[in-house]
């Protein structure tokens, strides 16, 4: 668990998305006994997944590197200039994955795909709104939709409605839905937050009027409900069951093509019922229901690896290889094909959603499983004898 946590900062640091508490706390641990041997693994892995351009990090490059890290630590930096001379020589100045952060100033290049390559998904999604109007949605496009007694406000990737008229009586429904390859997140009427996961959608009412709160999902999301114990709010999944919540964090997945639906909870807690079957979920636990099954069955999972996708990155432990393709389809809006039969060997690994798909194949490549070929929009998966 410990190694997890570990991966986890180190590529939020590199990133430059981790918090300060997240800063200290990888300083932490890069300074307890044992994970010496975990933090060269993960610089030995980085390296592995670049693609060399012909400059080895020299002293003085490494010293950058520290300066950085020194700037955001503070502290055991000696321990990190150990460890940063001995992977001197593994390390490329590169334009993949992660970038090395080598200025202040650092900041995300935009992914550009190559050939024969496939680029990550993007902050996109279609607004069906109550009169039949259809709103495309993007990263780039800001403006203010009226729809009755509701102001609809989309900026950065982003929608927030809010009621114009508290009072209003009219309610309309709109349907969010992202494509395979798209993802994007709403602030609903009473401040609740959304995030949608590729291939999902969300209807909901343009106001909360009346005893409950209450949404339908497909697919996967992301929820944090504003507080209202007058109100509580509901989630309808479409194989009948429904989460039933008063303000907490929570994660949904609905697929239809997932052999069981799995609510996961963050924090506060929720209750689930299909049929006369109902459950109750502590913060920490998750309750999952088979397709076809009547019984959930309640467990403890990673959590940080339930939510890495709204975190912005891929994390797998203990998945094979059609789990993982089926995540990197729906990302990716890709088409995988398998030659030969298939290793049910369990794969784990951490990367970026904001990686081209050669980036991730290549991870998967290194078990000397597979090996993978892109075409278009086909990817194909080859068993190694």
């Amino acid at each position: 668990m410990a190694n997890e946590r570990l991966t986890y900062l180190f590529y939020r640091y590199f990133q430059k998305t981790a918090s300060r508490e997240e800063l200290d706390e990888l300083s932490q641990l890069i300074n307890e006994p044992g994970n010496e041997a975990a933090v060269k693994l993960l610089m030995e892995e980085a390296y592995l997944l670049f693609e060399p351009q012909g400059n080895v990090l020299s002293e003085t490059q490494s010293g950058q590197i520290l300066t950085n890290v020194q700037s955001r630590t503070r502290k055991h930096i000696n321990w990190w200039r150990r460890i940063a001379a001995a992977a001197a020589v593994l390390v490329f100045i590169s334009a993949g994955l992660y970038g090395w952060l080598q200025m202040r100033d650092w900041k995300p290049a935009p992914v550009i795909a190559r050939q024969n390559d496939v680029p990550p998904g993007t902050n996109k999604a279609v607004l069906h709104l109550a009169d039949g109007t259809v709103v495309t949605l993007d990263s780039a496009g800001n403006q203010v939709i009226r729809q009755g007694g509701t102001i609809i406000n989309q900026q950065n990737g982003q929608l927030h409605y809010k009621a114009n008229d508290p009072n209003a009586t009219t309610v309309s429904f709109n349907t969010l839905a992202t494509p395979r390859g798209g993802q994007y997140s709403v602030t609903l009427p009473d401040g609740s937050k959304v995030w949608l996961n590729s291939a999902s959608s969300l209807r909901f009412p343009t106001a909360f009027t009346g005893l409950e709160r209450k949404v339908e999902l497909t697919g996967e999301a992301y929820f944090e409900v504003a507080k209202n114990a007058k109100q509580p709010f509901k989630v309808a999944l479409e194989d009948k069951t429904t989460i039933e919540v008063l303000g907490t964090h929570f994660n949904v997945n609905a697929y239809k093509d997932e052999p069981a639906i799995s609510t996961t909870l963050l924090e506060g807690a929720v209750r689930l019922t299909k049929g006369k079957e109902r459950v109750t979920i502590k913060p920490g636990e998750r309750a999952q229901l088979q397709e076809g099954g009547t019984k959930f069955v309640i467990d403890r999972p990673d959590v940080e690896r339930v939510v890495a996708w709204k975190n912005g990155f891929f994390q797998f432990d203990g998945d094979n290889i059609t789990m993982i393709m089926k995540q990197l389809s729906r990302w990716y809006d890709i088409e995988p094909v398998y030659a030969g039969s298939m290793s049910m060997k369990d794969y784990s690994g951490y990367i970026s959603r904001n990686s081209n798909i050669s980036e991730v194949l290549k991870m998967l490549e290194l078990t000397n499983e597979i090996k993978c070929k892109v075409e278009g929009r086909k990817v194909t998966v080859s068993a190694i004898k």
